[in-house]
């Protein structure tokens, strides 16, 4: 069996070293966490302004043709 080798490290040691992998490893992360919900934003966003310019366009074709026809329950 080798022998198995023991270093002891100061838990200050430990947490500057923490916060170093914290440094490089957050920033990226936070990064492209935010630029993928940008992007389904965005496309949620696009998505309810077709479907609300849908609905009024079909409003407003309703209102014309009531208008037309004229006027519905007279």
């Amino acid at each position: 069996m080798p022998d198995i080798i023991e270093v002891s490290v100061s838990s200050t040691a430990l947490f500057i070293l923490m916060l170093a992998f914290a440094a490089v490893v957050g920033p990226p992360a936070v990064s492209s966490v935010a630029s993928w919900w940008s992007i389904r934003l965005r496309r949620w966003g696009r998505a309810l302004r077709d479907a609300w310019a849908r609905y009024v366009v079909a409003w407003l074709r309703e209102a014309l043709l009531r208008f037309l026809n004229g006027g519905g329950s007279r």
